[in-house]
């Protein structure tokens, strides 16, 4: 038996809840274990002062208290929900504005596109982007990483 499985069996060693069998073995670690023996020691001091504990008087109003307690919790737990859903829903409504922004940005930068003498200013080499590039008056996107691609 090692350390885990013998704790796991304490509390239901120390309530008298085991078989003859787990009860050998219970008692025989704890002889050669020091700090299993300490922890079943501990254990059962806790349980004595539990039982020792005189009887609690609760007052006459503790139930309605507690009952009102609740009845509050519940109450700022509803106010939380009724704003959830609208916080998910202007999530929503921005990421379709941020879309429709995106796609909108992008058709505009489509139709102006770069000419190849822009693009390639300067260069004078004869690669196939640059031959690519330079075939056209605008370009698309797909001209765009067709040439860095190639490049």
């Amino acid at each position: 038996m090692n350390h885990k499985e013998l704790q796991l069996l304490a509390s239901s060693y120390l309530d008298d809840e085991v078989s003859d069998a787990d009860k050998v073995t219970v008692l025989s670690h704890i002889r050669v274990c020091t700090e299993c023996h300490e922890f079943v020691e501990h254990a059962k001091k806790i349980r004595e002062e539990i039982r020792a504990i005189d009887e609690v008087q609760l007052s006459y109003t503790f139930a309605a208290h507690l009952a009102h307690l609740i009845e509050r919790r519940d109450e700022r737990v509803k106010e939380w929900l009724g704003v959830e859903p609208l916080a998910r829903n202007t999530f929503f409504v921005l990421a379709i504005v941020v879309f429709v922004i995106f796609m909108f940005t992008s058709s505009i930068g489509t139709s102006s596109g770069f000419t190849g003498d822009q693009l390639l200013s300067g260069y004078s080499t004869d690669s196939v982007s640059t031959r690519v590039l330079l075939q056209q008056d605008r370009l698309s996107k797909s001209d765009l990483l067709y040439a860095v691609m190639t490049k």
